[in-house]
């Protein structure tokens, strides 16, 4: 489910309603107000950070994390080594033995 809100644009000189779904970064402006970034383009807003604060601010749980974060090679071969040119030999242990 997308979550709309309505901002008055600084570019446009009226209220815009956009998707945060689509926001990847807010930063606030010096002069005031905020820019709302997205992949391919920044949309300057008169609205404060603040108002974009009460968004951010959410508990996000391991179990989430792991949803968008796709499982990593859990151990490297020895081929995996050689083709990076490191050594098993010359990766510390942590206290195992060799």
């Amino acid at each position: 489910m997308s979550l709309f809100v309505e901002v008055t644009s600084l570019d446009k000189n009226c209220p815009v309603i956009i998707n945060l779904e689509h926001i990847t970064e807010i930063a606030p402006m010096k002069d005031g107000g905020c820019a709302l970034i997205t992949d391919k383009n920044v949309i300057r807003v008169a609205d404060h950070y603040e108002l974009f604060k009460q968004f951010a601010m959410q508990t996000v749980t391991a179990e989430d994390i792991a949803k968008k974060f796709p499982k990593a090679k859990a151990e490297k071969t020895k081929e995996d080594a050689e083709r990076l040119g490191v050594s098993f030999d010359d990766i510390p242990t942590l206290g195992k033995k060799k």
